[in-house]
């Protein structure tokens, strides 16, 4: 089931022409979270992030997969053809590597903070390097999160990004393209 909303994902990158951003309104895949039993729906949101960088598509490539790991993010996907990198979905709580959830995703508040950071969160990054030139890259991450409090039975709920992990991923990217 999490192949299928990864697929979702995959798909929405392989079929948008360079420089497009997916349109909110694309259609909500709905997958088995991995262990639970239990069903959310992904839906793109705001679409992905669009970067480009001066730099070969096939150096960012061979760098991606240390970026994916220096933000806490497992890689549970490396589509080489088509250079998608992705996680299969990570079932986390509080923490992303050493940062608080709130700190990359807003889930709604309750009256003792961010629920980002006392729920149990689902998430997906997934990145597509393409050629934007000659010599550079266009970079286009997709960030999912959904979110339900761990004391109740209650359905996972969406979490909007805020920007941060999507541009923590690219300076690590950047910073691991300077390296020699």
């Amino acid at each position: 089931m999490r192949c299928q909303a990864l697929f979702a994902v995959i798909t929405v990158f392989a079929c948008a022409p360079s420089g497009t951003v997916v349109a909110t309104g694309a259609v909500p895949q709905s997958i088995g979270v991995a262990g639970s039993g239990d069903r959310l729906t992904i839906a793109p949101g705001s679409g992905p992030h669009l970067n480009t960088l001066d730099v070969a598509p096939d150096r960012v490539w061979r760098v991606l997969p240390a970026a994916f790991d220096s933000v806490g993010v497992p890689v549970g996907r490396l589509d080489q053809g088509n250079k998608i990198i992705a996680n299969d979905g990570l079932k986390i709580r509080q923490r992303l590597g050493k940062v608080l959830l709130s700190r990359y995703i807003d889930c709604g508040q309750t009256q003792i903070g961010p629920n980002a950071d006392s729920y149990e969160v689902y998430l997906i990054l997934a990145v597509q390097v393409r050629a934007a030139g000659p010599s550079s890259s266009s970079l286009s991450t997709t960030f999912e999160a959904n979110a339900r409090p761990i004391a109740f039975s209650q359905g996972y709920s969406r979490c909007t990004t805020n920007g941060a992990l999507e541009a923590k991923l690219l300076g690590a990217v950047k910073a691991l393209l300077s390296t020699p």
